[in-house]
C-alpha cells in the first residue's frame, strides 16, 4: 500500500470515529445546545472547585444560585466581577443567594490568578466545564443565570451590560414578590 493510500485510510478512520462520536453524543440525542433554558429545570452542575472542594448544584437547593460563566481573558467578565463580589458581600452569612463561577475556555492557573486579583471566594469550577456550558446554552462569556430555590432557571443575562448586584437583587425581590 502506498503512502498516499495509507494517509487516506488514516483520514477515513479518523473521520469515521468523529462521525460516530457526534452521532452518539448527548447534544445529538437531545437535539441541540439549549438556548431556551428559561423556565426549565436547571441541568446538573457538579465538579471540583479551585479550592479543591466538590460542588453540586443539587445540594444548593433552597436558595437562589447565580451561575456565572467566565474566563480570565474576557474583558466583560472583568467588568462585571466586582458586581458579583458586591453581591456576595451583601449575602454573606445567609443561604439565600449563592454564587457559582464556571470557567469557560481557560486554564485553572488563569482562573486562580483572576480570583486572586479581583476577589471573590465562591466556588469556581474549572474542570470538565464544557458539557455544563452546552447544557446551559452558553455560547460566549460572560453569561450569568439565576436559578430559583426550586431549581428552575428564572433569568439569563448575556454579556456584562446588565449584571450588577442591584439588578440581581431586584430580580430576586420581584420573583419573591417582596418589592
Amino acid at each position: 500500500m502506498s503512502l498516499t493510500a495509507k494517509a487516506a485510510l488514516g483520514v477515513a478512520v479518523v473521520l469515521g470515529v468523529l462521525l460516530f462520536v457526534l452521532a452518539t453524543s448527548e447534544t445529538q440525542r437531545t437535539g441541540q445546545v439549549n438556548f431556551e433554558i428559561l423556565g426549565e429545570v436547571a441541568p446538573p452542575i457538579e465538579g471540583s472547585a479551585l479550592d479543591g472542594s466538590s460542588y453540586s448544584l443539587f445540594e444548593e437547593r433552597g436558595g437562589f444560585v447565580v451561575v456565572n460563566f467566565f474566563a480570565s481573558w474576557c474583558v466583560g467578565c472583568r467588568i462585571e466581577h466586582p458586581e458579583l463580589v458586591e453581591l456576595n458581600e451583601r449575602h454573606r452569612g445567609s443561604d439565600d443567594v449563592q454564587i457559582l463561577a464556571v470557567m469557560f475556555g481557560d486554564t485553572e492557573e488563569n482562573a486562580t490568578n483572576f480570583f486572586n486579583e479581583l476577589g471573590g471566594d465562591w466556588p469556581a469550577l474549572v474542570e470538565n466545564t464544557g458539557r455544563v456550558a452546552i447544557d446551559y446554552g452558553v455560547t460566549a462569556v460572560p453569561e450569568t443565570l439565576l436559578i430559583s430555590p426550586s431549581g428552575r432557571v428564572v433569568q439569563k443575562w448575556v454579556g456584562s451590560n446588565g449584571v450588577t448586584a442591584d439588578v440581581i437583587d431586584e430580580t430576586i425581590c420581584t420573583l419573591l414578590d417582596e418589592c
